[in-house]
């Protein structure tokens, strides 16, 4: 998932511009998306939408998975990449509650 997001977010028209990175957490339990400028979850909503249907759809090699160019690249499994990017956009990004775009402020 973290190759075919960053392929994706670097290369979009409309955001590249912004993208300053999206990468792996340490603990390889999720991603940062870090971008330029004041934005909302809200704002970026469409984006992250579009990048999870990209990523569920995606046929071909993935960008990058060689020794080469990944120490992990032996965790590369587009199939579940795929269920789990379709799983995420359809239970999360499709009708967001307000607890999925906001952190709590306890």
């Amino acid at each position: 998932m973290e190759h075919l997001a960053a392929t994706f977010l670097r290369n979009n028209k409309q955001w590249k511009e912004r993208i300053i990175y999206w990468g792996p957490m340490g603990c390889c339990t999720g991603n940062y998306l870090l971008m330029q400028g004041e934005l909302t979850p809200s704002d970026i909503l469409p984006l992250l939408k579009d990048t999870f249907k990209f990523i569920a759809e995606y046929e071909g090699d993935v960008p990058g998975a060689t020794p080469k160019d990944c120490g992990n690249y032996s965790f590369m499994d587009l199939p579940e990449a795929r269920r789990h990017a379709r799983r995420f956009l359809e239970e999360v990004l499709e009708n967001p509650g307000p607890q999925n775009l906001n952190y709590p402020e306890n």
